[in-house]
């Protein structure tokens, strides 16, 4: 059977592949399982959307690192270790909240989990194809423009390539953040608890002082009949 999924065909699948997928399957659910009971309060919109807030002030953090490398050699080096740790760390609080869609396996997302992660797979692709040619472009015109480069300068356009790296590496992961609804109040609901029973409907109470109806029984309730003209 073909899985439409996987861009390999069945019949060509190495066998060292099949049980790679098949352990990346076993992995994710086992981590999955231990993190369920970690940050339940921020597992919403909200909550998501605050720590990928805490990623894109790292990266900008980064780029202010990067900045620095070009003129500032040595004192780069501690707002870019920052910007890293942040990125890193919040990055791993994404993946707990949000269920780590971006780098789960096929077989463990349902259709539109799927859907998304393509989605945002493809726009984090085309980030990084667009920053990766800025620092090529920029080094192909100061190489053109003058007879030698500094090795300072060389060093910066290094440390601006990681960080433009990582800005489209976390692309995913921050759309598929951003893109997080809140929870179904009947996901978590126990399948096995009874519904409530409904409350008993009383009959109306009679005062005691309500007068009976003066209307004989053997009043007639059909229409009178039509007039002779």
């Amino acid at each position: 059977m073909t899985d439409p999924n996987s861009a390999i065909p069945e019949h060509v699948k190495p066998a060292f592949w099949v049980r790679y997928e098949a352990w990346r399957v076993r992995y994710y659910e086992k981590t999955q399982a231990k993190n369920a009971h970690r940050l339940v309060g921020m597992r919403n919109r909200r909550g998501a959307r605050i720590l990928a807030a805490g990623v894109l002030f790292s990266l900008v953090l980064l780029l202010i690192a990067s900045a620095m490398s070009f003129v500032l050699q040595p004192w780069f080096f501690l707002p870019f270790v920052l910007g890293l740790a942040g990125v890193l760390t919040f990055l791993k609080l994404l993946g707990i909240v949000t269920g780590n869609i971006a780098e789960a396996p096929v077989a463990s997302l349902d259709e539109l989990q799927l859907a998304k992660r393509n989605s945002a797979r493809s726009i984090g692709y085309l980030a990084v194809f667009s920053l990766m040619f800025i620092p090529y472009l920029v080094l192909i015109f100061v190489g053109s423009a003058a007879d030698s480069v500094s090795g300072d300068t060389v060093y910066g356009f290094g440390i601006l390539l990681i960080t433009f790296l990582l800005i489209g590496t976390c692309t995913p992961t921050l759309l598929l953040a951003w893109w997080t609804e809140d929870p179904d109040p009947e996901d978590f609901a126990d399948p096995d608890t009874p519904a409530p029973a409904a409350a008993p409907v009383e009959p109306p109470r009679v005062s005691a002082d309500a007068r009976p109806s003066t209307r004989p029984d053997d009043t007639p309730l059909d229409p009178p009949a039509p007039a002779p003209w």
